[in-house]
């Protein structure tokens, strides 16, 4: 490995220990832990992955269709979880390959329970998988989740969401957090069936963007170098303008009962997906995370990191930052209450949408219908960033009918202030 790749190492200094040939390595993310970066330059260098002994299993980015099966877990685009041929797919091609190492990696496996865990292990090969696990602050994880709900469909406001998270850690909406980026208990469930010694945690470095494919690379005997990154305009923040838009529609679409596989197509892989392709001004106002909330998942991330060290796992890169900045021993802050009309809500009232960002959300509506392409062509078809069973759902005319109705009132008014769920 050259001097490049020495960079990235495990804790105290020592070499990162790559798979054995004939493993399989897992990650499972969790999410919003660059799972999707390190995807899309393995999809982008499978070719250059393959030639170096190393298959990237799969078809798309990531094997999420299959993750989601072997869960059977409801899938936003279907409604239902998907057939169980992805799953047997996926397994097929790991136990076939005549590749020395194969790689498979989907954030959704994270959502696993113990015996779901030992299903998957077993499955894709007892005596071969390792596990990986990528792991970022929970304090920078916080915000861009929320916005992947409301993205999702949610039309709870941030700071709504946030005392869910820390009033009810164990109920509803914390405990679906908490069940993915509790990062101890995450590494404790999985070390628990595969050994400590066939866990890997990869800190996600803010400062190094290039760390996550150097860690990867060196786990996968890769020559460093191999995974680049891409331009993945579609995983970046949405500015608060933006969001507070999307929570809008999704208040509206409620409103007119839309289905969430409907939703999901329209919003998801429509509007948010083409407003995220716009560049953001600097004078865009960002979601900010509450400071009271960064001290309190500072606190669990110092918690989490002692407990992850004392598993014994291989740890690559600072495991304390999962504690931010909050020095150790300090007390995390108390949750203030609630207010009647939350910050989000509140600034929202108080700004028209900018002409651009309405702009874009009413075109990824129209190509995620399949009314027209990006090419300019009025042809019937999809932007082909929209998976193909949403496709099967949809009645255009009736949703073009509703969204029409429901844009135009919030591009040339104010966001109206969302009553919360």
């Amino acid at each position: 490995m050259d001097e490049l790749g020495q960079l990235i190492t495990r804790e105290g200094g020592a070499a990162i220990q790559p798979l054995p040939e004939g493993g399989v390595l897992l990650h499972i993310g969790p999410p919003k832990t660059g799972t999707s970066a390190l995807q899309g330059a393995c999809h982008a260098y499978r070719d250059a992955m393959r030639a170096q002994g190393v298959r990237y299993a799969g078809r798309t980015q990531q094997s999420g269709q299959a993750a989601y099966a072997v869960l059977g877990r409801e899938h936003p685009t279907l409604g239902e979880a998907p057939s169980a041929h992805h799953w047997k797919r996926l397994v097929s091609e790991v136990r076939t390959a005549k590749e020395p190492r194969v790689f498979v990696s989907s954030e959704f496996f994270a959502g696993a329970d113990d015996a779901q865990i030992a299903r998957i292990i077993s499955e894709l090969g007892e005596d071969r998988v390792h596990v990986a696990l990528t792991l970022r602050p929970v304090s920078r994880i916080l915000a861009s989740r929320w916005q992947q709900n409301v993205q999702e469909g949610a039309r709870y406001s941030f700071d709504q969401w946030l005392h869910w998270v820390f009033e009810q850690p164990d109920e509803g909406k914390g405990a679906i957090f908490w069940s993915r980026q509790r990062h101890d208990r995450l590494a404790a469930r999985w070390a628990s069936v595969v050994g400590p010694e066939r866990l890997s945690v990869v800190m996600v470095d803010e400062q190094n963007k290039s760390a996550i494919y150097q860690a990867f690379e060196a786990l996968l005997n890769l020559q460093t170098g191999t995974l680049k990154p891409q331009n993945d305009t579609a995983n970046r923040s949405m500015t608060t303008e933006e969001i507070e838009l999307i929570r809008a529609l999704n208040e509206r679409f409620a409103e007119a009962g839309i289905t969430r596989p409907l939703l999901y197509k329209m919003i998801t892989r429509g509007t948010a997906l083409y407003m995220k392709g716009r560049t953001a001004g600097p004078e865009e106002p960002k979601q900010v995370t509450p400071s009271w909330a960064i001290k309190r998942a500072d606190a669990i991330g110092w918690e989490s990191a002692a407990t992850i060290r004392a598993l014994g796992v291989q740890v690559i890169g600072n495991l304390d930052a999962l504690g931010g900045l909050t020095p150790k021993g300090e007390s995390a802050a108390p949750i203030p209450p609630l207010a009647s009309g939350s910050a989000s809500d509140r600034a929202a009232t108080d700004r028209r949408v900018p002409e651009e960002v309405a702009t874009r959300a009413a075109m990824g509506m129209l190509y995620a219908s399949g009314a027209a392409r990006e090419d300019g062509s009025g042809r019937s078809g999809v932007d082909v960033r929209v998976e193909p069973q949403a496709l099967q759902r949809v009645h255009t005319i009736d949703l073009l009918r509703v969204v029409a109705q429901r844009l135009l009132w919030s591009v040339t008014s104010r966001i109206r202030k969302i009553t919360r769920r």
